[in-house]
């Protein structure tokens, strides 16, 4: 590949992946996901405590969607896959998860204003994506129980959530509801 060519790819690469609406991201082209946990404003506390049908009704005020857990999955891993969103490696408060205190991981300080951890973000500016509160899905755990997924832990759960691919949906049915569960919204470029 040539100079100019790399140098046109680069320099275009911001616009590719800004969106052209508030507070969203536009991820490799294909759908936009909100830069910052329900209701999207940094400094702000995330809506948690609601059920997964008041999450889907509050995206569609707003003519947006919950996520899908594959377009969940790949805003929070980044360009590069990476296993906590921000690398592969965890750092103990880098983001609203557990921390490490003399080797032992003890639950974080609690529900934090999004974008409260500055460095919880990856290449594609999305904040928050693990840790801090659990987001509801738009896809199924168990169709047949009607249980929903959610994904990204929480600063209280297992360290062990706060990895990318993890989740969770045992039990979670449309009107289960947890002051750890929030969620966040996306849209197709076509809406």
């Amino acid at each position: 590949m040539n100079r100019l060519l790399t140098l046109s790819i680069l320099l275009a690469l911001p616009s590719l992946i800004s969106a052209d609406e508030e507070n969203m991201a536009l991820i490799e082209g294909t759908f936009y996901i909100d830069v910052y946990e329900y209701p999207n404003q940094r400094g702000l506390l995330p809506k948690v405590d609601v059920t997964w049908r008041q999450a889907e009704s509050l995206c569609a005020a707003q003519g947006k969607r919950l996520c899908t857990e594959q377009e969940w999955q790949k805003a929070c891993t980044g360009s590069q896959n990476f296993k906590y969103s921000y690398g592969d490696q965890l750092e103990s408060g880098r983001c609203n998860t557990p921390i490490e205190v003399d080797g032992a991981w003890q639950r974080g300080p609690g529900l934090a204003p999004s974008g409260g951890y500055e460095r919880c973000t990856n290449d594609y500016g999305v904040h928050d994506m693990i840790g801090n509160a659990w987001e509801w899905t738009a896809s199924w755990y168990s169709q047949p129980d009607l249980w929903r997924v959610v994904r990204g832990g929480s600063y209280f759960q297992s360290v062990n959530f706060s990895r990318s691919d993890a989740r969770y949906g045992y039990h979670l049915g449309p009107e289960y509801r947890l002051d750890l569960v929030g969620f966040r919204c996306c849209r197709s470029p076509a809406q």
